[in-house]
């Protein structure tokens, strides 16, 4: 909607703006969220672990969608807590409802899926208001809540139902009939096919439940790994120190695992179809820095014993090895793996990496076709329509679009396709390759004469 107030040749441009906004201010609100219940210092090493997140990092100014639902989740969070703490102060209570209202709206208007994601709010919630309330905010009212739950509703329906214009038949019905259509069992969206760990599955029918959790450990930075299981033994040894810093520590925590896990336990509970790695829960990652971040900042608050500085030492030189694994990947940071995932030559074959196509234009740019008459060709894992605007750049390149089985040349992308069996597009179709973006020896995209 931004992006049609400017003249048509900058749309492009305003939307990666705009994107780049919901971005940084989904950074910034982690930050937030973090300083509320712990303190500033674990919520600026948040920020800095967000912020190098190659997954989130990548998605920045490229995707319209799941960055805008990952800026509304935190967001929305943040506003509950300051909600809580100040529901007695009417006037600043009263906008945080306002906000909690459109920002539901915006979320679920781009995707209604959102709404699920709203469980574990939901149920903190209830515990805040229910069992918390009186250490929160003194003067909490359940009657004020409730009252401020209706408003919030109000403002959430109106809103989404003002911009829904599929709804405008039928304000009542509709809504439901789309969220009935959402759990059906035949739902079938997105890409059909997913390379997961090197196992190709359908994407609708036989996702593993711990989907989310493997593409976390093999595409999370090796000292973010790290972390986690130093975090495991200071919660064991030191956790005296948390309970003294921070009130409240382990329901905290609680919390924080509980964002974690859910999306794994919606997987298993109710799956349904994902594809394009960790994208459709990017809301989530914002919350996988937070560990990390406390795990850091008491490596740095202890900082004069000897095993501490080891520690924190090995994380900074594995923070520095990531930061140069980050630049060199520039500009596609999405298609980042960690050492876990084996030889560079092959990591194609563990994930599909560059989902979003987003090399073809390098790769289109600086390949020499070798030919001055009309070329044929075909692409796997991506659509023409892209490649078209990519090869108006190319006026010297004559070409007509055609099948596979006519082609001359095929534009591939490792994206799972099926036409002699599932595979990756880069195994599927042999020839020599006349054109191919790597970054870290990590094969990207191809340009493929093909064999007859």
């Amino acid at each position: 909607m931004i992006t049609e107030l400017f003249p048509s040749k900058y749309e492009t441009s305003v939307s990666h703006l705009v994107n780049l906004f919901f971005s940084f201010a989904t950074i910034f609100g982690i930050g937030k969220i973090t300083s509320v219940l712990f303190n500033k210092k674990v919520g600026i090493i948040v920020f800095i672990i967000l912020f190098f997140y190659p997954t989130f990092f990548g998605h920045m100014s490229i995707n319209n969608k799941d960055t805008i639902l990952a800026f509304s989740h935190v967001w929305m969070i943040y506003l509950i807590l300051r909600y809580l703490q100040k529901q007695d102060i009417r006037n600043k209570a009263n906008r945080y409802v306002i906000y909690l209202g459109l920002l539901a709206a915006l979320a679920t208007g781009i995707q209604l899926a959102f709404l699920g994601s709203q469980i574990p709010i939901i149920f903190f919630v209830l515990i805040e208001i229910f069992y918390l309330k009186k250490i929160i905010c003194k003067k909490f009212s359940n009657k004020v809540f409730f009252y401020d739950l209706i408003k919030c509703f109000l403002i959430f329906y109106s809103v989404l139902l003002l911009f829904w214009k599929n709804s405008h038949q039928n304000i009542i019905a509709y809504p439901f009939q789309i969220i009935a259509k959402w759990f059906s069992s035949d739902l079938i969206t997105g890409w059909p096919y997913i390379l997961l760990n090197g196992n190709y599955y359908f994407s609708f029918k036989d996702v593993p439940p711990l989907y989310f959790l493997i593409n976390f450990i093999y595409k999370s930075p090796e000292y973010l790994l790290l972390t986690y299981l130093l975090f495991l033994t200071l919660i064991i040894k030191s956790s005296d120190f948390y309970k003294i810093k921070f009130k409240f520590f382990y329901y905290k925590l609680f919390f924080v695992v509980f964002m974690l896990a859910f999306p794994n336990l919606i997987m298993i509970a109710f799956p349904f179809p994902v594809y394009d790695g960790m994208r459709l829960f990017l809301w989530v990652l914002p919350y996988y820095c937070i560990i990390p971040g406390l795990t850091i900042y008491y490596l740095i608050e202890n900082f004069s014993f000897i095993k501490q500085k080891i520690a924190l030492s090995i994380l900074l030189i594995l923070f520095i090895y990531h930061l140069l694994n980050f630049l060199s990947i520039t500009p596609y940071q999405y298609t980042y793996l960690n050492f876990l995932n084996g030889k560079i030559e092959n990591r194609y074959k563990k994930f599909e990496n560059d989902y979003w196509a987003t090399s073809i234009a390098e790769l289109v740019k600086n390949a020499n076709f070798r030919n001055n008459d009309v070329i044929k060709i075909t692409t796997c894992g991506f659509t023409t329509a892209s490649l078209k605007e990519y090869l108006k750049k190319r006026p010297d390149v004559k070409y007509k679009f055609v099948l596979h089985n006519e082609a001359d040349y095929i534009i591939m992308t490792n994206r799972v396709s099926r036409f002699h069996g599932v595979m990756n597009c880069f195994d599927l179709f042999k020839g020599n390759d006349i054109a191919v973006v790597k970054r870290n020896g990590l094969i990207l995209s191809v340009i493929r004469k093909i064999e007859t």
